[in-house]
């Protein structure tokens, strides 16, 4: 009996560390996020790196990634009806719908599709 409470206290552990990458407070609210991929490799991340300790997530604002970013080199949408921030010298293409980031892409990426 004893092991079976141990064996449980471990596994509820367990699942409270898997629970904090989909829960979170973001400007004093309590959310739950649940992860979505945007396709193979480095693009099933919710996250884009710009450097070390920095990135941009999505679901941030569009003040959040001028902010860390600055202003986009070209803006424009999609047939999809994203708004496409274009950072040239950075090589990325973020995709806004009202006003969150919804996903990013690189530049020949959305050329092709």
């Amino acid at each position: 009996m004893r092991m079976l409470i141990i064996a449980l206290a471990v596994l509820a552990a367990a699942g409270c560390i898997q629970m904090r990458d989909y829960t979170g407070v973001k400007d004093g609210a309590f959310g739950l996020d649940v992860k979505k991929g945007f396709g193979k490799g480095k693009e099933k991340k919710d996250y884009y790196v710009i450097k070390d300790g920095e990135g941009i997530v999505v679901g941030d604002t569009k003040n959040e990634v001028i902010t860390l970013m600055g202003i986009p080199d070209q803006v424009t949408t999609n047939l999809e009806g994203y708004e496409c921030w274009v950072y040239e010298k950075n090589g990325v293409v973020f995709l806004f719908s009202e006003g969150k980031l919804k996903s990013w892409r690189e530049p020949e990426k959305m050329v092709k599709e």
